[in-house]
């Protein structure tokens, strides 16, 4: 009886340490998270502030005024330079590593709203939206550090910390908007970029790139900080990234010697490696993705929702409906953060079915009451586009963002993120600079009619293309683009 009641006390003890080890594992995965989540808040405020701006140098008090010509550039430089970005952000996290590329890129995160604060021209103004646009596509350290150093099973929830910052900031800027001059945010910003540098000094970087650096002394270092055995759903947590490490580089040096004529890493030139059948096949998928995404509308909409208020007749000014969109865009990410055990490819087709259905009803509208001077039911369209914003960020908006950290090997993941990521945001860019020449030439009703055919689309690609990454380790995602033969010759748990 006494040995008994000891089992159940020890039996008692090991189930308390194991919850508070499993409590421990969360709260420094969220730390180390939110802080290289942090700098997306500031995107997120970027993404809303040039509306902003505007709105404020409009006005007959302001001592900068701009020409329509000059605000249009003030809108979109930043998108414009962010390619030349992600291309710098690209090499920093292959060479440097994750947090210290998002700790170089905070440098001119500050230097822009530095800028931006003690402007007093049409040209500093200038000058500082283009330092921004450096930093605008940093979204790519946040995801590839997540993917790496997340337990598999974790993973799609820890990952909507990107894009739920990036609403969240916009809604705050939306927030400051309504009580602080521009001047006033750009400093508040300044001050948020120094302090998110310094935090990220207390974040490590992830095993898995450790390892494949040669680093892995500092590799088994983090893993016993992480202690991530205490994680549920994991057998082993710990010992599953080290085996990911390990697969990862075996695959790595694959695509280095071919079984034909096996050579060393270093006799195969770095190039070559982009040739691979897992380099560029992954490519074509995303960028696949990309086009669908970006000609669904959902940009325009954040970019253009003034123009999109007058186009479309809506009863509300853009500044309530840049709130409300906003709004849509948290809510949104908070429910695709409590979906995160369903799959990615459902997540696309919900979320580009909706989408279309949310288009379709606003273009049906306005097709059943043109002309019509004080139309019924105007709440209509409000309510339609912000269900679209919302179904958006349940997949069609952070779901192609986060496919670009998961489907390329490591050898390449940070170039290749880069270069994918750079053709994302020249489509988003050509796309938000044509569409006021569209609505010209077009119409309001056949633009949006075609963003509703780009939505379908996207289900389309959910159902025949996407490859699956929900509750796969990354190196099961990687074979996903391996020929057949091959796959047979690695040996998966």
């Amino acid at each position: 009886m006494r040995q008994q009641t000891m089992y159940e006390e020890n039996d008692s003890e090991r189930k308390r340490k194991m919850k508070n080890g499993k409590l421990q594992c969360h709260l420094k995965l969220t730390f180390c998270f939110t802080m290289m989540c942090f700098i997306q808040f500031l995107v997120g405020c970027l993404y809303t502030f040039s509306s902003t701006l505007l709105a404020q140098l409009r006005e007959p008090s302001s001592t900068i005024h701009l020409s329509i010509e000059e605000e249009s550039w003030i809108t979109s430089i930043t998108i414009i330079i962010c390619p030349i970005g992600l291309l710098i952000i690209g090499i920093l996290t292959d060479k440097f590593g994750r947090r210290k590329a998002t700790q170089i890129i905070c440098g001119p995160m500050a230097l822009g709203w530095l800028i931006i604060a003690f402007s007093n021209s049409y040209t500093t103004l200038l000058i500082g939206k283009i330092i921004l646009g450096i930093p605008f596509g940093v979204n790519t350290c946040a995801f590839l550090y997540i993917s790496e150093l997340c337990p598999t099973n974790l993973r799609p929830l820890y990952i909507t910390l990107v894009p739920f910052s990036v609403g969240l900031g916009m809604l705050v800027e939306c927030i400051l908007a309504i009580y602080c001059r521009w001047q006033t945010i750009s400093a508040i910003l300044l001050a948020i970029s120094v302090v998110n540098f310094l935090t990220l000094f207390m974040v490590p970087e992830p095993p898995i790139w450790l390892r494949a650096k040669g680093r892995v002394a500092e590799a088994d270092e983090v893993d016993r900080w992480l202690d991530l055995g205490h994680m549920t759903h994991a057998l082993d947590a710990s010992a599953d990234v080290i085996e990911q490490s390990a697969l990862t580089m075996e695959m790595d040096e694959n695509m280095h010697a071919t079984p034909e004529a096996p050579t060393s890493l270093s006799s195969s030139p770095y190039w070559s490696l982009f040739l691979r059948r897992n380099v560029w096949l992954p490519t074509v998928v995303t960028l696949t993705f990309f086009v669908c995404q970006q000609c669904s509308g959902v940009y325009v909409l954040l970019f253009y929702s003034m123009d999109v208020v007058r186009d479309c007749k809506m009863p509300w000014d853009s500044n309530t409906v840049s709130l409300f969109l906003s709004l849509a865009r948290v809510i949104g990410v908070l429910s695709f953060a409590a979906m995160h055990r369903v799959p990615c490819r459902t997540l696309v087709m919900v979320s580009g079915g909706c989408m279309a259905i949310s288009l379709l009803t606003v273009v049906a509208y306005m097709k059943a009451f043109v002309g019509v001077q004080d139309p019924p039911f105007q709440m209509t369209l409000i309510v339609a586009f912000v269900m679209f914003m919302f179904f958006a960020l349940l997949g069609i908006l952070p779901i192609p963002w986060m496919l670009c950290g998961e489907v390329f090997p490591m050898a390449v993941k940070g170039v290749m993120n880069g270069v994918v990521q750079t053709c994302g945001y020249v489509i988003w860019f050509i796309i938000c600079k044509i569409y006021p020449s569209l609505i010209l030439n077009l119409g309001v009703e056949i633009v949006w009619s075609i963003f509703a055919f780009f939505c379908i689309l996207n289900v389309l690609f959910a159902i025949f293309i996407m490859p699956e990454t929900k509750g796969k380790s990354l190196d099961e995602i990687l074979l996903y683009f391996e020929p057949q033969e091959k796959i047979k010759k690695i040996d998966m748990p």
